[in-house]
C-alpha cells in the first residue's frame, strides 16, 4: 500500500462515513441508465428555467465540450491504457472540415457535421494503423507527433486560410449549440456506459492491464485498440465539427489547442481515468475552477492546470472516482468478512469478532 493512497483514504474517513461512500456507489452503478436520463433531462430543462444565451450558457456549452472531450481521451488513455497526446488533431479536423464545408461549399451545418466526423474517423482509422503498434512513451511521442504535423499542414494550406485562419458569421444560435454538445455528451456516455459491460470493454482493460496476456489468450488487440481510437477520434471530430461555428473563428492554434491538450487529460486524471463518470465530473470541475481563475485572477490558467496535475498524481492517482471505488470495495471487503479470522498463538482461528 503505497503512502499516497493511505494518506487518500484518510481524507475520505475523515469526510466520508465509509457507508454513505459506498451506498453512493453502489446506487451509481445499479442505476447508471436512470441517472444519466435524470441528469440530461435537467440538464435539458435549465434554458427551460431561465438560462438565457450569454456568458452563463457559454461556460455550461464548453464545460459539455470539455467532458466529451475527456471522455474522448480516456477511451483510449484510460480504458485501453494508450497516453494519446494528439487527440486534438481529430478535433482540428473536424473544427476545419465544418469551416470549410460550410463556407467554402455552402453545406447545411448537420451534413457538415457528420461529414466532419466521418473525415475525423478515417484519420484515426489510417493514423491508427501505425501508431498504435507503438507502446509506452513511444506511442505518446508519435501522437504527439501526428498533432504537431496536422497544425502544420493547416498552416500552410490556402484553404484553411493559413495562419489566418477562418472567420464563420452565418452561425446557429448559442442555444443550439448547448443542446447539440449535451446531445453528443449523452449520446458519448450512454455508448461508453454500455460498451464498459461488453467483450469489448472487457478487452480494452484486459489490454490495459497486461496486453501480452490479451494477445495469448487470442485476442487482436490491435483491432480492439484501433476500434476505440476511431471511437474517441468520432466524437472529438463531433467536438470541433461544433466548435468552429460555436467560436465563429478558427485557425491552427485554435482548431490544435496545446493547452487544451493538457487539459483534457488532466481532466480524466482527476476524475479517474477508466471510469465512465470520473471525466466527466473531472471536467466540470476543472473547467469550473479554470472559469473563476479567469475572472478573478488572470494569468493564471497553466499554473492552476499543472498544480492540478500534481496535486492528482501525488494524492489521487486514481482519481476521485476511482479512489472513491477503491475505498467502497475495500470497506464492503471488511464489511462482509475480510480478514475476519486471526492466527492465535496456538495455532488454532478465531474470529476478530471474538
Amino acid at each position: 500500500m503505497s503512502t499516497s493512497d493511505e494518506e487518500s483514504r484518510g481524507v475520505l474517513r475523515s469526510v466520508l462515513p465509509p457507508e454513505q461512500v459506498d451506498r453512493f456507489l453502489s446506487t451509481c452503478d445499479a442505476y447508471g441508465w436512470q441517472l444519466l436520463a435524470i441528469s440530461t433531462l435537467a440538464a435539458a430543462a435549465l434554458p427551460l428555467l431561465g438560462l438565457e444565451a450569454g456568458y452563463r450558457m457559454t461556460v455550461f456549452t464548453e464545460m459539455f465540450l470539455f467532458a466529451i472531450l475527456a471522455l474522448s481521451w480516456d477511451l483510449v488513455g484510460g480504458q485501453t491504457g494508450y497516453p494519446s497526446f494528439g487527440n486534438m488533431a481529430f478535433f482540428g479536423i473536424g473544427a476545419y472540415a465544418t469551416a470549410i464545408l460550410t463556407k467554402d461549399f455552402a453545406l447545411s451545418f448537420p451534413v457538415a457535421f457528420l461529414l466532419a466526423g466521418l473525415l475525423a474517423v478515417t484519420f484515426a482509422a489510417v493514423i491508427g494503423v501505425i501508431v498504435l503498434r507503438l507502446r509506452g512513451h513511444y506511442f505518446a511521442i508519435a501522437t504527439l507527433g501526428v498533432l504537431l504535423a496536422a497544425q502544420q499542414i493547416s498552416r500552410n494550406l490556402d484553404i484553411t486560410g493559413g495562419a489566418s485562419g477562418k472567420i464563420l458569421l452565418q452561425t446557429p444560435s448559442g442555444e443550439t449549440f448547448y443542446y447539440l454538445f449535451l446531445g453528443v455528451l449523452v449520446v458519448e456516455m450512454a455508448l461508453v456506459y454500455y460498451l464498459s459491460g461488453t467483450r469489448f470493454g472487457f478487452v480494452l482493460n484486459a489490454i490495459r492491464d497486461d496486453e501480452e496476456k490479451a494477445t495469448a489468450m487470442g485476442f487482436n488487440t490491435t483491432y480492439y485498440k484501433t476500434a476505440a481510437w476511431m471511437l474517441a477520434g468520432l466524437f472529438t471530430g463531433f467536438a470541433g465539427a461544433a466548435y468552429s461555428l460555436f467560436n465563429t473563428f478558427i485557425d491552427p492554434q485554435t482548431a490544435y489547442n496545446g493547452a487544451w491538450n493538457v487539459e483534457l487529460i488532466a481532466m480524466a486524471l482527476l476524475g479517474g481515468s477508466g471510469t465512465v463518470a470520473g471525466p466527466v465530473l473531472g471536467a466540470f470541475g476543472l473547467h469550473t475552477i479554470i472559469e473563476i481563475v479567469e475572472t478573478y485572477a488572470v494569468g493564471w490558467q497553466l499554473v492552476l492546470l499543472g498544480g492540478a496535475v500534481i496535486i492528482t498524481v501525488i494524492g489521487f492517482p486514481n482519481g476521485v472516482v476511482g479512489t472513491l471505488s477503491e475505498y467502497a470495495s475495500q470497506m464492503d471487503y471488511y464489511k462482509h468478512g475480510g480478514m475476519a479470522a486471526t492466527d492465535t498463538d496456538d495455532g488454532s482461528e478465531v474470529s476478530a469478532d471474538e
